[in-house]
């Protein structure tokens, strides 16, 4: 059985809306960059300068941003051999664990990388051509990671007890 369509309410709805609208902007400057630099490289002998820190820096911005987002609406990659053979119980308690896990892995994370962004920022460190501000690029992944592990810690525990409930309903008396 797949995941359950739970709507987002709220301050998660508008968050998700937010973050996901980022990703998309993100992925379009991405394909610009790309497409700009591609065409002034083989049609004018004239790469674009500094597509490959733009490249480096959308692509921490990308995925970082739709992590709170998946890890609210539980979308993360399982491998789901046994889920057949095993009552919907055993995967609440696989999926609440496994939130608390990552979400206290993510905190330590997130702690580290805000440490190195904002020394980043106090050394003044830039990118080599454009001279863009590493830190702020470094500090918004730390603080992705610290909300994606408020998001598994709050809705992701939550629409999993959502989706046990519907499914215990559902099977009826099969696992009992």
């Amino acid at each position: 059985m797949g995941p359950l369509p739970l709507p987002d309410k709220g301050l998660a709805k508008w968050l998700a809306f937010l973050l996901n609208l980022t990703a998309s902007v993100v992925l379009f400057l991405l394909m610009v960059v790309t497409c700009v630099d591609v065409f002034g490289r083989y049609v004018f002998s004239l790469p674009l300068s500094g597509s490959i820190e733009l490249t480096e820096m959308a692509l921490g911005i990308l995925v970082f941003s739709v992590f709170p987002v998946n890890a609210w609406r539980n979308e993360h990659i399982v491998v789901d051999i046994l889920d057949r053979y095993t009552p919907p119980v055993v995967h609440l308690v696989r999926t609440v664990a496994l939130n608390v896990v990552a979400a206290i892995a993510l905190y330590f994370v997130g702690k580290r990388i805000l440490t190195l962004g904002n020394r980043s920022l106090s050394y003044g460190e830039e990118s080599e051509y454009l001279a863009i501000p590493l830190g702020w690029t470094i500090n918004f992944i730390g603080l992705m990671c610290w909300l994606s592990a408020i998001a598994l810690l709050t809705l992701g525990i939550v629409k999993a007890i959502e989706h046990y409930r519907h499914h215990d309903v559902s099977v009826g008396t099969l696992y009992r």
